[in-house]
């Protein structure tokens, strides 16, 4: 206490505290939501995608002859299938209905309870598909395999769950058999759907990444073309080496008559398009702004602190001369400095905390799902967390402001010191 009250009783260290109050609350503004985004951003996706590739197809034919002749061109499409799995490199391939995790998906929703709704991304797969084993994502349910569980399914009639939707909607993964209803909001109605089983979670990319996600056996898409095919390569290949390698060897055999691949592209780049699709262009403003806003602050704290260690360098030449050491009154300046620091960003947080609460900040949003939580839907832990960020950054800022001043003047003769103040 003594401490704190010698530094508060300067006028330049009350200055510096108000510029430092300052600088929190415009970190707080800047910096939390580029660590949100942040986050969202390098969320593990559950899957191997270092092995996997999607292939996009194409057709030589236009628009109208395309539905004209719908039926040939599909069965072309599966004899580009084949082709593929032919390749050596090649584990399992298979054409997507209309999506595969991480890419954009249709969204349906489940009422829980009387009156919480979960907004769920939902997959559409083909009875008898690979895509579960293509992906590795594991069944959760002891008596159906991996392997098996698009086997036994009724199109428009079975739904598989993954692990956080089953313990959202039901508070079990043990589901197996059950039955439950989705609501279509564009028919304006609900259709009942028989749980085959329950999967481990992947997280679904896009602007809002989700993990409660409901894999659904449908006849929808089966009659498309041009859909994309998605490649599980064998152990040991590379996405990167099998993209070079068709680019150079296979791809002008991988065509039919108007079908071929115009495209090969790895999962991990398909995922990180379809995030800087939703999310980079405001991702990349934030980072700008909070990399503006960090620069100049800490030139405008570097130059307080620099005028404010030279206010003090007759105090640095007078406690030597009475038998203090230089580590000693470099230390002192350093210890001062992280108290104002401490003290000057807790009443900057508390401040900023003030701001967040009236302004209803950690109300659910009408994307938000109650059944996904992150570290910044709650004020328990992101209020914490980002205040950590924010003293870590400005206490740096502020010991290197006062380090650099303060190693000179303690290594300036006593003599000096004095003299020239």
């Amino acid at each position: 206490m003594k401490t704190l009250k010698n530094i508060f009783s300067r006028s330049t260290s009350l200055w510096l505290a108000l510029e430092l109050i300052l600088v929190t609350v415009i970190c707080w503004w800047t910096f939390a939501p580029v660590l949100e985004n942040l986050y969202l951003w390098y969320l593990p996706y559950g899957y191997d995608a270092d092995r996997m590739v999607r292939m996009e197809v194409v057709s030589t034919l236009n628009g109208t002859e395309r539905m004209n002749r719908q039926e040939e061109i599909c069965t072309e499409e599966e004899m580009l299938l084949r082709k593929v799995q032919e390749i050596d490199d090649v584990e399992l391939a298979f054409r997507t209905v209309y999506t595969a995790p991480g890419f954009s998906s249709h969204l349906l929703h489940c009422k829980i309870g009387d009156s919480t709704w979960i907004r769920f991304p939902t997959i559409y797969f083909q009875r008898e598909s690979p895509i579960f084993k293509a992906y590795g994502i594991q069944s959760l349910t002891p008596e159906v395999s991996t392997s098996e569980l698009t086997n036994d399914c009724e199109e428009d009639k079975t739904i598989i769950l993954s692990r956080t939707f089953a313990m959202a909607a039901f508070g079990t993964t043990g589901v197996a058999g059950r039955t439950i209803q989705l609501y279509y909001v564009a028919q304006n109605e609900f259709k009942e759907y028989r749980i085959r089983a329950v999967v481990e979670d992947v997280r679904q990319g896009g602007m809002y990444p989700d993990n409660t996600i409901g894999y659904v056996c449908s006849t929808q898409g089966q009659t498309l073309t041009n859909r994309p095919i998605i490649v599980r390569l064998r152990e040991g290949v590379s996405a990167e080496q099998f993209r070079e390698k068709c680019e150079h060897e296979l791809l002008h055999t991988l065509m039919t008559e108007h079908c071929y691949i115009r495209k090969i592209e790895t999962v991990w780049e398909q995922n990180s398009f379809n995030m800087r699709r939703s999310k980079g262009r405001l991702m990349g403003r934030n980072i700008l702004i909070a990399a503006f806003f960090a620069i100049n602050m800490a030139f405008g704290v570097f130059g307080t602190l620099l005028m404010y260690m030279r206010q003090r360098r007759e105090e640095a030449g007078v406690r030597r001369a009475f038998g203090a050491t230089r580590w000693s009154v470099f230390w002192g300046f350093i210890r001062e400095a992280w108290l104002l620091t401490t003290v000057s960003v807790l009443i900057g947080c508390i401040i900023y905390f003030q701001y967040q609460v009236s302004g209803d900040f950690y109300e659910t949003g009408i994307y938000t799902n109650p059944a996904v939580h992150h570290w910044f839907d709650s004020i328990e832990t992101h209020f914490p967390i980002v205040s950590l960020c924010v003293y870590l950054y400005i206490l740096c800022t502020v010991l290197i402001g006062t380090a650099i001043p303060a190693w000179r003047i303690c290594r300036s003769k006593i003599t000096e010191a004095i003299k020239e103040e």
